[in-house]
């Protein structure tokens, strides 16, 4: 979590309450977690504090972002990675990331989104 809090200093964002509440629950807990449900789990501060907090996190990259169900899920990623979910139970996964899409010619800042879906092994027994 002090990585990311000098992350934050680095690029000149004040550390606020809701910003650190945010961090933390993100650092502990490394499931997806939609923006609804982090501000339940937080409820010290109000629901537009929580989504101007990932949305800020969302554009410093400091975040993985996956919209599974037309939602969106946020974790923290040391690394690139998706998530595989079990379409019966919603059991979740990490798995890494192995693409590399080199670089573009007509474009930057350039990044995927991938949702792995598939029945996990305790529903297909």
């Amino acid at each position: 979590m002090n990585k990311l809090v000098e992350k934050l200093i680095e690029v000149g964002c004040k550390i606020t309450n809701p910003r650190l509440a945010v961090l933390k629950y993100l650092s502990v807990h490394h499931s997806p977690i939609s923006a609804r449900d982090l501000h339940k789990k937080i409820k010290a501060f109000d629901r537009a504090s929580v989504y101007r907090t990932l949305n800020l996190f969302e554009e410093l990259h400091l975040l993985n972002v996956e919209v599974i169900e037309k939602e969106k899920l946020y974790c923290f990623a040391e690394e690139p990675h998706h998530h595989i979910i079990c379409k019966k139970c919603g059991y979740t996964e990490k798995t890494k990331c192995n693409h590399d899409f080199g670089t573009f010619k007509n474009f930057n800042d350039v990044y995927h989104q991938l949702t792995l879906t598939g029945v996990c092994n305790n529903c297909s027994k």
